[in-house]
């Protein structure tokens, strides 16, 4: 009979936050150059939106591994997904009541499209075990 060990895996959140970010200035370039200025700035606002609690749920979510800190890798998930469902709320209500002049489909179609492209990554990047 072979024994295997089974490894921890990585989640590579660098070069998912990098990919993150490089379709983000693509998005808010493409509409500062077909649309305007502050077609630019919204899509910026309405990316970030997305980006800065992912990364945080990222972080928090993938702060401990292995069988024995399970419970604790299981409460933080629950407890970083609350916090990024509230950080996106508070940051959608801070753009609308702080942003004066905002252009509401940069920042929304922005928005929409890096959830999509945040599921596409899970699919095209997966965890490798360690070495």
């Amino acid at each position: 009979m072979t024994r295997y060990r089974k490894a921890i895996t990585y989640v590579p959140l660098k070069q998912w936050l990098t990919i993150e970010m490089a379709a983000l200035s693509i998005q808010s370039l493409l509409w500062w150059l077909l649309v305007s200025r502050l077609a630019g700035y919204s899509a910026l606002v309405g990316g970030l939106i997305f980006v800065i609690p992912n990364a945080y749920f990222a972080h928090r979510a993938y702060r401990y591994q292995g069988a024995r800190q399970m419970s604790l890798a299981v409460s933080n998930i629950f407890r970083a997904e609350s916090i990024k469902l509230a950080l996106t709320a508070v940051f959608f209500a801070a753009v609308f009541t702080l942003m004066e002049p905002v252009h509401v489909p940069a920042l929304l179609f922005t928005f929409a499209v890096m959830v999509v492209v945040g599921n596409v990554l899970r699919w095209l990047i997966r965890p490798r075990p360690q070495r």
